[in-house]
């Protein structure tokens, strides 16, 4: 189940507050007393977070299905998806016994939608979160948040004070239906970021003249076509930069995948362009009149949703 985008937190009674967590989207199926991992997308990532399985043992022997998020805090005990990168794309199993310890993460459970053989997606949120705290008490490396009924006045100053990503609005009576952007959520963001799909990118210059300058980035509009964006040309590191590097040259194509056409800047620069499978996540400060972004800056890359699923979100 998605949230949907809102400019101003929902208004009226009947609403729950939970804070925005700055992660990985993920489902967790705790059988037997084992914790399996995937992300929306319906990659399994299991292997890949290890400090994550003493959750099945910690469930009692109750087997369960849980909605929730992987997240990696900073040493502010903030929400950190620069920190969540190295752990997303690392396969050796040495690097990723080596990172679990160096970059620990957290599995916060936010929603429970099966319990012992009994599906629980038709309760009420309401029902659903009793149930869910019941069920999963605080531990090392999980957390099932605290939420707010009423306003929301305490989570949204609290979202802010700490610079966080945002506030998600709840319909207690609101029953989960999966694979759904619905109105029941509301999502209220602080700081105007969103996902882009990369499209390709343009030759770097100076001391990047070996690697890439800007990625050419886009989202899908209703008909299924990918509109242009602009280019993120900062946020980069020495590793991203030889990590996309990589990613992108396997997936050169000749001709834009884009719908419509580059900015006569990016043209006049040497483009190459690449089949449209990586998500970068990006802050940027406005869109334009004609459909740009402003002020970009690269955050990191995404692997927990399909490339379609991208859109415009302001």
């Amino acid at each position: 189940m998605l949230a949907t985008l809102a400019p101003n937190p929902p208004t009226g009674p009947g609403w729950a507050w939970e804070l925005k967590w700055d992660g990985i989207r993920a489902l967790g199926l705790v059988e037997d007393g084992t914790l399996r991992l995937w992300t929306r997308n319906g990659n399994e990532v299991t292997p890949r977070y290890p400090e994550l399985q003493p959750l099945g043992a910690a469930l009692d022997g109750h087997d369960a299905f849980l909605d929730g998020e992987i997240v990696a805090f900073d040493d502010q005990g903030r929400p950190s998806f620069e920190r969540l990168q190295s752990r997303m794309h690392v396969q050796g199993a040495s690097d990723i016994v080596r990172l679990s310890e160096a970059v620990p993460v957290v599995f916060v459970a936010f929603d429970l939608l099966w319990l012992d053989g009994h599906e629980t997606m038709g309760l009420p949120y309401e029902d659903r979160r009793r149930l869910l705290t019941t069920l999963v008490h605080d531990g090392p490396t999980w957390k099932v948040p605290s939420h707010e009924l009423g306003d929301g006045t305490t989570t949204i100053a609290i979202s802010k004070q700490f610079a966080l990503e945002g506030v998600v609005a709840k319909r207690v009576n609101s029953v989960y239906e999966p694979g759904r952007r619905s109105s029941a959520w509301m999502k209220v963001k602080n700081h105007v970021r969103q996902e882009f799909v990369v499209g390709g990118w343009a030759n770097g210059k100076g001391a990047r003249s070996s690697s890439f300058g800007a990625l050419l980035i886009g989202y899908y509009d209703d008909s299924g076509e990918l509109r242009y964006a602009g280019r993120v040309g900062t946020g980069f590191t020495a590793d991203t930069l030889d990590d996309i590097q990589r990613a992108l040259e396997p997936l050169a194509r000749d001709e834009s995948p884009f719908a419509d056409p580059l900015e006569s800047r990016a043209i006049e620069r040497e483009v190459h362009f690449v089949e449209p499978r990586l998500i970068a996540e990006v802050r940027f400060t406005e869109w334009t009149s004609v459909g740009r972004i402003r002020h970009p800056a690269f955050l990191g890359l995404r692997t927990d949703k399909a490339p379609e699923d991208v859109h415009r979100e302001f």
